[in-house]
């Protein structure tokens, strides 16, 4: 690369590859599990990632799941090996902020009806961990 070449700071590669203005620069990510916190595979993690995606293209337009390898370990310090796949989407600021208790509800369900230690999700390079989940909306209620 010469000094004239521009540099990639400075390239409009959406406009030199002709995209529509705009571009979406954080990206939302749920890992779906496909087993439990007993290291038992559930059966479902199909229905559980379909919902992930509708869920987010609904929010943001669209979303891409991923399957995955990968290992956690667990209170006994034994390494679980399992399958997750890993749902992200590029977010839209406003209809994102808006439907967090939507994602919100989710991420929580998720956890208490796949009987999880833990649930994990990224956003704008941070890794975070839910391990205490809301319950159910028709639980604890008074009528």
């Amino acid at each position: 690369m010469s000094d004239s070449d521009p540099q990639p700071s400075s390239l409009d590669l959406g406009s030199q590859l002709g995209a529509d203005a705009g571009f979406s620069t954080q990206c939302f990510s749920l890992y779906v599990p496909n087993k439990d916190k007993n290291d038992q595979e559930f059966g479902h993690q199909r229905r559980w990632v379909l919902d992930a995606i509708r869920l987010l293209s609904e929010i943001n337009g669209g979303a891409t799941a991923i399957p995955v390898e990968g290992g956690w370990v667990d209170e006994s310090g034994r390494v679980i090996l399992e399958e997750p796949v890993i749902v992200y989407s590029y977010i839209k600021s406003e209809p994102f902020l808006k439907n967090l208790p939507r994602i919100r509800e989710f991420l929580h369900r998720m956890g208490r009806e796949t009987d999880q230690g833990e649930i994990a999700f990224e956003f704008d390079g941070r890794f975070f961990r839910i391990r205490h989940y809301d319950a159910a909306a028709n639980e604890g209620g008074s009528a």
